[in-house]
């Protein structure tokens, strides 16, 4: 072999090894096809090349990168398929070597290079391919020297659009994973946003509410009856209305109705509506709210004190689907999810005649129940927290709360729950105007204190470090009061010993040595 030719198909390699090299790294695809033709040029002189890929929406060849081209020159490289030499490439897939550039009537001078060429410059184009799958065009010009080969340029340069090829279908590839995610990110992002305002009203950081929220999110999107106990005051109502924000009836109606504020002989009338002239009074007909509700969801409130009269008609309408108005005989089919609440023994009211039996198992079938706030003093601080900020907003000020103050609200038993807490927030924004301390708070809140904490007299607003002070301080009392028994001190607490071990941790608590 000459030792021209032996350069050359160096020369060849090379161009291939500077592509490969530079394909591996993180370019655009754009930018990669644009070193690739600054390669061609160092390597084996062709002052003008292009990439042309096929354009699926307008069915054209475009030429979408070039060296030695300009902007307005690439916008005239546009071909259909079989039109002239880089339409005919791409359609039959094959090669092909243009000599006779000013003459041949296939080349369509399309970018008017013409007048720039010298009698000896050639056209060399070949398809870009992978496998089955073709993406358009890779041309160039180049001088026609004596050690020129055909066979060999164009299996370079078939290497070199095969390479470019695959670095397509990694970029679409790459694209399409990338809008995928995207789409997912989205999804996600509107689902957190969803669960977060459905959720936003349930606040606290104990694990009884934590434990609450997961048992929403989960049983929303059912369509099974659920009963929600609690004293009155936990916030039943703000967890029927999750249920029903988080679940696919959210864009229809969420009737309630509170089964304690209505006499008997209207109550039926309001859940089942009634036809004109049904009783003295009914001047026109009326829709109950088991009809307002239809599609959507019927919160029956303090369900413990519906009369037995009516307990029976409801059993039925959750057996039957279907409700009759007062004064018809018609027979009115409903699609409603229905949640109740009670904050009485329902189990005790069996026992004494006062609630059916029958009708309790068919509304118990999703339990929820809510501990009162006294059993679950992690959440006070937090609650403390949003009220403030709520109350400062209502009635235009900005007051905080010392934490000594912080510490007795902790400590008291709060018989009206969180309905008392936000009571007495705004009580307290109300009537003062400087940061509230201990002193400000109502007597019997402090006669009431179980518990007796000391901590320094300093603004309340840094919610996380008073919890933290909160739960170090408990966690430091169940200790002495166990003998530094770390597994009963967990039980205490209602720690594993490895939630118990990771606090003793992260608050550096000293374990006395017994």
């Amino acid at each position: 072999m000459l030792r021209s030719q032996i350069n050359i198909k160096e020369g060849y390699l090379s161009i291939i090894h500077e592509a490969s090299k530079l394909l591996s790294k993180k370019n655009t695809l754009k930018e990669s096809l644009r070193e690739i033709l600054k390669i061609l040029y160092s390597y084996w002189d062709t002052p003008i090349s292009f990439v042309a890929l096929f354009d699926k929406e307008t069915s054209q060849i475009k030429i979408v990168e070039s060296f030695g081209l300009t902007k307005r020159e690439m916008t005239k490289g546009i071909f259909k398929k079989g039109e002239g030499v880089v339409g005919s490439i791409f359609k039959n897939e094959i090669p092909a070597i243009i000599t006779d550039i000013k003459t041949n009537p296939r080349y369509l001078n399309r970018i008017n290079l013409l007048k720039r060429f010298r009698e000896d410059m050639i056209f060399v184009g070949v398809p870009i391919k992978v496998g089955g799958e073709k993406f358009g065009v890779l041309g160039v010009y180049k001088e026609k020297s004596k050690n020129f080969s055909n066979d060999d340029a164009l299996k370079m340069l078939s290497t070199l659009a095969t390479l470019i090829g695959l670095t397509k279908k990694m970029y679409e590839r790459m694209e399409e994973e990338r809008r995928f995610w995207q789409e997912e990110k989205q999804l996600l992002l509107s689902n957190i946003n969803k669960d977060t305002s459905a959720l936003k009203d349930i606040i606290g950081i104990s694990e009884e509410i934590t434990n609450i929220k997961k048992t929403v999110m989960r049983i929303a999107t059912t369509d099974s009856t659920v009963l929600i106990t609690g004293e009155s005051g936990t916030g039943k109502t703000l967890i029927a209305k999750a249920i029903h924000n988080l679940s696919t009836r959210k864009e229809k109606p969420f009737a309630t109705i509170n089964c304690a504020a209505i006499p008997e002989n209207l109550l039926e009338s309001e859940l089942f509506g009634y036809e004109k002239g049904a009783f003295t009074g009914a001047l026109s007909a009326k829709k109950g709210k088991f009809e307002l509700a239809n599609g959507g969801t019927l919160f029956l409130d303090e369900i413990g004190d519906m009369p037995l009269s009516l307990q029976a008609k409801l059993l039925n309408v959750i057996q039957d689907r279907e409700i009759t108005r007062l004064g018809s005989e018609d027979v009115i089919p409903i699609n409603v999810r229905i949640i109740t609440a009670t904050n009485k023994n329902l189990e005790k009211l069996i026992r004494l005649g006062h609630f059916r039996e029958d009708l309790y198992y068919r509304i118990n079938v999703l339990p929820i129940h809510i501990k009162p706030l006294r059993q679950r003093r992690d959440d006070i601080p937090v609650l403390v927290d949003y009220f403030l900020k709520k109350m400062n907003k209502i009635h235009g000020k900005n007051l905080a709360i010392t934490n000594t103050a912080l510490k007795q609200m902790v400590n008291y038993k709060w018989p009206g729950n969180v309905r008392e807490l936000e009571n007495t927030i705004e009580r307290l924004i109300v009537m003062n105007d400087v940061n509230i301390k201990d002193s400000d708070l109502p007597d019997y809140m402090k006669e009431s204190s179980i518990d007796d904490m000391v901590i320094d007299e300093l603004p309340y607003r840094d919610i996380p470090s008073a919890i933290e002070t909160i739960e170090k301080e408990k966690i430091q009392n169940a200790l002495k009061q166990t003998g530094y028994v770390k597994s009963k001190a967990a039980r205490l607490l209602g720690f594993t010993i490895r939630q118990l071990d990771y606090r003793i941790k992260k608050y550096n608590i000293y374990i006395k040595k017994i």
